[in-house]
């Protein structure tokens, strides 16, 4: 059985929606964060959220040696968020254009207008190939925006959620 290639691999990834966030932490020069859409959580026994993290990026040089992370979810209507932490450009720092604050367990930066948040202490770095699975214990979590329709990347670009839901949908406990 012959292994995929690359472009075979992110043919077929391209037809898998994630959600958006934005990844973030506070390093010796300030706030830290990039769009990132490879975000799952992991337990929750106890809870536990995982990003990965490409080894390229300035945010990866920051987490190295960092003790905590947000993940910040965002909305439909977010769009230009996710593209401003997407940019690798040193010189511009998104967080000058956003509204943040502090969080309050890990001091981390929470985006005011994201839909939900998870404050998570780094529990473990996984490195795999280029990128790191950073496993984060949550130390908390805050919904700011219930109603909000959830940003998601599928296919090359951004899309939301449209449709009623499906019949055997799990009902909120």
């Amino acid at each position: 059985m012959r292994g995929a290639d690359a472009e075979e691999f992110r043919a077929v990834m391209r037809h898998f929606p994630t959600g958006v966030t934005v990844l973030t932490t506070i390093g010796p020069a300030g706030p830290h964060g990039m769009t990132a859409n490879a975000v799952m959580s992991l337990s929750l026994h106890p809870p536990t959220a995982l990003a990965a993290v490409n080894h390229e990026t300035n945010t990866y040089a920051i987490l190295r040696n960092a003790s905590s992370f947000a993940i910040n979810f965002l909305a439909a209507d977010q769009e230009e968020l996710a593209v401003l932490f997407a940019r690798s450009n040193p010189r511009e720092d998104p967080f000058d254009r956003v509204a943040w604050r502090p969080s309050p367990e890990t001091g981390d930066p929470v985006l005011a207008a994201s839909v939900a948040v998870l404050e998570c202490r780094l529990e473990q770095r996984i490195p795999v190939a280029d990128h790191s699975l950073m496993v984060g214990a949550v130390a908390g979590s805050y919904i700011h925006r219930p109603d909000a329709a959830p940003l998601v990347f599928t296919r090359g670009g951004f899309r939301t959620v449209t449709g009623s839901p499906l019949q055997h949908e799990e009902k909120d406990a």
